[in-house]
């Protein structure tokens, strides 16, 4: 195709053109850098976003069963025959009762407002992201006196405390009074943990289910059980169903992102700015084009003229600009695309970009959506058709007796 060919042509460096060469280079590496860096920002904002949402399950899970009444759940052994119903179809995983309640720790002079939770010890709740990383996470009985626990790693190191360490949990019901004295109850440290949010770790502790119902004096009942689903995607759907079918109002189901909203509020809140500002990118880029062809078409003015007095359409003259245009595009939306992927996948197997450990992660998490990069793609060429009409018909409304005369 002859406007094709000519394109080509009116893009290379001749000499006298070299400056229009230099500018060709500035337009594509302006589109690939803003492809890249929004390609880029995406997976990071999608891969901090999964790494939130792991380390937060792995303290909690995908849902949560409570009571509305204040000493908690009785018969939860019907309530975890019916979540676990296939019949009923919520696709549960596991299931499994717990107790939480406020309590402070004391060891030798030093004390600490902590978190006890109690769990089963055949649910295994060490298994995942909550790491052993000292000691055992079995919740048996130490010896007579002491019952079990497992504590944080940085707890652990604030207060002094190592394995085998006796430790006092001081626990109340209701308010304090001369009647209503604190229940103490020693115990063992078998295990810390280390779950990779140290705000948790400094406060959450671990203990056996019935040695917390104990603690607190709660007979029977449970604060709640936690329900882990087979399929993520339908957290919020499936936390309605069971709402539905656990006795409302009197028991009550919260997921994740209810329980800890004011965490993925933010989350969401990094994620919807970062991609329109890092958008701009790619539409200065754009807009260059506009700027790159009208200097284009003041250079090939007398070439203009030549053409059309030669026979050439209006249409031809157009498509020679749009061309070149969409060659420009085209060559800085694929180098992008190279340059972004490649750079996250470098990211992702030698972890080139470290950061504090205070964003709860030492390295930059990064989840690659082919289908975001897709949409950019898509983006990225539809603005370029957009900015590339314009000049290109400014051209082909260029009289040829005025461009001939033109130097």
């Amino acid at each position: 195709m002859i406007n094709f060919f000519l394109a080509k042509r009116f893009l290379r460096s001749k000499g006298e053109s070299s400056f229009i060469s230099f500018i060709t280079f500035i337009s594509i590496a302006g589109i690939a850098i803003g492809v890249a860096a929004l390609i880029i920002a995406v997976s990071v904002l999608n891969g901090f976003e999964k790494e939130i949402t792991e380390k937060t399950i792995s303290l909690s899970s995908h849902i949560q069963v409570l009571s509305f009444k204040k000493e908690g759940i009785a018969d939860y052994q019907k309530l975890l025959n019916d979540l676990n119903d296939s019949s009923k179809h919520f696709g549960v995983a596991m299931a499994q009762p717990f107790v939480q309640k406020e309590a402070v720790i004391k060891f030798k002079e030093r004390t600490e407002g902590i978190i006890i939770k109690g769990v089963r010890n055949e649910d295994n709740v060490f298994a995942s992201q909550r790491k052993i990383i000292s000691g055992t996470g079995d919740l048996g009985k130490s010896d007579t006196a002491f019952s079990s626990i497992v504590i944080g790693n940085k707890l652990a190191s604030k207060l002094g405390i190592g394995l085998d360490s006796k430790v006092f949990i001081i626990a109340t019901v209701g308010i304090p009074s001369a009647a209503n004295t604190p229940s103490v109850k020693g115990f063992k440290v078998v295990g810390i943990y280390e779950s990779g949010l140290k705000e948790y770790d400094d406060v959450l502790l671990y203990t056996a289910l019935n040695d917390a119902q104990k603690l607190f004096s709660m007979g029977p009942y449970v604060t709640g059980i936690e329900v882990f689903l087979k399929d993520t995607e339908k957290i919020r759907t499936t936390t309605q169903e069971i709402r539905s079918n656990i006795d409302y109002p009197n028991n009550n189901a919260k997921n994740v992102f209810q329980l800890y909203k004011g965490l993925f509020t933010w989350v969401d809140l990094q994620k919807k700015p970062i991609p329109i500002v890092l958008g701009l990118i790619i539409i200065v880029a754009a807009i260059n084009i506009i700027g790159f062809l009208l200097m284009l078409v003041l250079e090939k003015t007398e070439t203009i003229g030549i053409l059309k007095s030669l026979g050439a359409k209006n249409t031809d003259v157009t498509m020679v600009f749009f061309f070149q245009g969409m060659l420009i595009s085209v060559a800085g939306i694929i180098l992008g695309n190279v340059l972004g992927y490649g750079l996250c996948f470098l990211q992702l197997k030698y972890d080139l970009v470290k950061i504090p450990d205070l964003y709860y992660m030492s390295t930059v998490p990064l989840l690659i959506d082919w289908s975001t990069g897709i949409m950019i793609t898509v983006i990225a060429v539809l603005l370029s058709i957009l900015v590339t009409v314009i000049p290109s018909y400014m051209a082909s409304r260029l009289n040829p007796i005025t461009s001939l005369r033109f130097k």
